[in-house]
């Protein structure tokens, strides 16, 4: 019987031998929880350890297997050819596979695991987001087939070059933080960028963004720039997150008429000439610049400060102004 009174799947049954094992018990559902026409169904935090037999949902369109200990993915998700999403993060699955038959998905979640290689993905033309956060992905392949993908995150892994992407010239926002990054390039053709995330890598300054005139969100954080010198064209900015670098001078967004945010935090400026500047953008809202050196010089005086420079913002720091 499961923990609450219902009898256990066959999965359940067979998967409680291993408990003498391993010490605790595993797969905690039972699939007759779910009517045979359900549309979704989560198997969260189960402690699933395998896929089980699906196949009488035989029109399931949005399947979560997240939060649970699959360390590879057997044979039992290909009938499931009606699902359009897939959840499988937080798991510990090594090796992408079993998933061709999914030509309908749009979604797929394969973060926080210990994937190598990206592959085992050609047959799913029809993905439009595609997860592969916190793994151990060394290289990016594997994605020619996927031309429809809008959403592409790869941040936290060993990557060092951003390569075979050009052809992905649907992309809207692609995440590639905490990399091994140095510089900005093999993505010119990506024109329909909104969101370009790369906090965390090892650039030394921006540059190659001139393709990228659709760009909303840059995010840059955790590097070594010394200044934002090549942004000054990218006219639709709204967001700037430069924190944590070596920036000193702020020249380089004077003519952000659209920006609203501003991370410029842990950095290197030292001169209300600098914040001066920034009255003349209109439609800034949020402005970070603690722990800069002219934070830590005005102490108290700070805040009050910051509020007659730049009268146009509602917040300062964390901190609402108004």
């Amino acid at each position: 019987m499961s923990a609450d009174g219902q009898e256990q799947a066959p999965e359940a049954v067979e998967a409680g031998n291993n408990e003498e094992e391993t010490g605790f018990e595993r797969n905690l559902f039972d699939l007759n929880e779910w009517e045979a026409d359900e549309v979704q169904v989560n198997l969260i935090q189960r402690r699933v350890d395998k896929v089980p037999d699906l196949s009488k949902f035989k029109v399931i369109e949005s399947l979560s297997l997240r939060q649970n200990l699959l360390t590879h993915l057997n044979d039992n998700l290909l009938p499931l050819t009606t699902l359009t999403e897939l959840e499988l993060s937080d798991n510990q699955i090594e090796e992408i596979s079993g998933l061709e038959t999914l030509v309908n998905l749009k979604v797929l979640d394969l973060g926080y695991n210990r994937i190598h290689e990206i592959k085992g993905l050609g047959t799913l033309v029809n993905l439009e987001k595609l997860f592969l956060v916190h793994n151990k992905i060394p290289k990016i392949q594997g994605l020619d087939n996927l031309t429809k993908l809008t959403f592409l995150e790869l941040g936290d892994n060993k990557i060092k070059v951003l390569e075979n992407l050009n052809h992905l010239t649907n992309l809207e926002s692609l995440y590639v933080g905490k990399n091994k990054l140095r510089k900005i390039d093999g993505i010119e053709k990506l024109t329909k960028l909104r969101v370009l995330s790369l906090p965390a890598n090892r650039l030394q300054k921006l540059e190659n963004l001139e393709p990228f005139l659709n760009l909303e969100e840059l995010h840059v954080s955790d590097q070594g720039l010394q200044s934002l010198d090549g942004v000054s064209h990218l006219k639709k900015l709204s967001i700037i997150d430069g924190a944590n670098n070596e920036i000193s001078e702020l020249d380089a967004v004077l003519g952000l008429d659209l920006l609203e945010d501003l991370w410029l935090n842990d950095n290197k400026i030292d001169s209300w000439k600098e914040v001066d500047k920034l009255a003349k953008l209109p439609n800034l809202q949020t402005i970070y610049l603690e722990h800069n050196p002219l934070y830590k010089k005005e102490g108290d005086q700070y805040r009050r400060k910051m509020i007659l420079a730049l009268p146009q913002v509602t917040q300062i720091d964390a901190t609402m102004c108004r």
